[in-house]
Order: C-alpha cells, then sequence, then structure tokens
C-alpha cells in the first residue's frame, strides 16, 4: 500500500536509479499504491552531492511527497512514515467498504528540531 524510495544524498547514482525504481513501480506495482521520495543522510551536510532542490523537483515531476532524513540523527523519519501512513489511511477511507471506522495516527515522542526540509 506504501513504497518509500531513498536515495543516500552523498551518493549521486543512488539518485540516479530513482528513475528507474519509479517506472519499475509504474509498470508493476498497484495503481494507488501511496509513494514517497526520502534523501537520506541530510547531517552530513559537508558531502552533499544530491542538492535538495533536486529531491524537490523529482518528488514534484512524479506527483509525490519528499522529505529529506537522517536515519542517524533521527531527523524527520517518524514524521515521514506517519505522513506515509496518512497518505495510505486518506486514500483507503475513499475505498467502498466498512464505515464508521476512525484511525487516528498520532507521534510517539516530542518533535524534534531538523535543519532538513520536508514539503
Amino acid at each position: 500500500m506504501g513504497i518509500i524510495l531513498v536515495y543516500d544524498i552523498t551518493d549521486e547514482k543512488s539518485f540516479e536509479n530513482i528513475q528507474n525504481w519509479m517506472k519499475s513501480i509504474k509498470e508493476n506495482a498497484s495503481a494507488g499504491v501511496s509513494r514517497m521520495l526520502l534523501g537520506n543522510k541530510c547531517d552530513i551536510e559537508a558531502k552533499r552531492k544530491v542538492s535538495k532542490e533536486m529531491g524537490e523537483k523529482l518528488a514534484k515531476d512524479h506527483g509525490i511527497r519528499f522529505f529529506e532524513t537522517s536515519a542517524k540523527s533521527s531527523i524527520n523519519v517518524e514524521e515521514s512514515f506517519l505522513s506515509l501512513a496518512r497518505d495510505i489511511l486518506q486514500k483507503s477511507s475513499k475505498k467502498p467498504g466498512p464505515t464508521g471506522r476512525e484511525v487516528k495516527i498520532t507521534s510517539s515522542t516530542e518533535k524534534k528540531s531538523s535543519k532538513c526540509v520536508l514539503l
């Protein structure tokens, strides 16, 4: 129901491979699958090879959400997963099926300040 595409902001090749993954998803995944693009390792700004703007543009071109994250520093990791979960729930609530059920997604921890950008 959800696909997270992750590239390393310090590795241009990983960013270039995202296009191949997007093509594969288009060809093989369900039509309504929620997708999200993550640029990981935003805590290593000095080694950045892929600009934030490049990630934003790629996400915009494919009509998907974009976050810059750091798995090591826990920057935007929880926020990105919660965002994807909300997208999935929103899509599934529009499908025919049982009604009257409400699911609320909340963060289990306090928000942390971040230097990385989310859209």
